[in-house]
């Protein structure tokens, strides 16, 4: 009965790291800036904080978004979403900038 217990307990610990491991937005690394290119010939470039917690975004300034549900980062009327295969900055309800892949 013990070794059940504990094994049970071990396994439960696996698990709930498991559902804690975030995966970076497409393309992205911790600390290190990478650049996306987007439709319409524009550009941006981000940087995935360790831990995944936030996203360090330069595009027509600098910005931090936060990481919220479902992948999407967002502060300050920013926000970063996949799209596919692609990221999409939207400023204020509005694309920014769409389609961006990994350069």
């Amino acid at each position: 009965m013990k070794y059940a217990l504990i094994a049970t307990a071990a396994g439960l610990a696996l698990l709930g790291g498991c559902a804690t491991t975030v995966p970076a937005p497409v393309g992205m690394k911790v600390g290190q800036f990478v650049t996306y290119k987007c439709d319409g010939g524009k550009q941006f470039q981000a940087r995935l904080a360790e831990g995944g917690s936030s996203v360090r975004v330069r595009y027509e300034g600098g910005y931090e978004l936060d990481r919220k549900a479902g992948g999407v980062y967002e502060a300050d009327g920013w926000k970063l979403t996949a799209q596919g295969p692609a990221l999409e900055l939207m400023h204020n309800g509005k694309p920014a900038v769409k389609n961006c892949r990994a350069a």
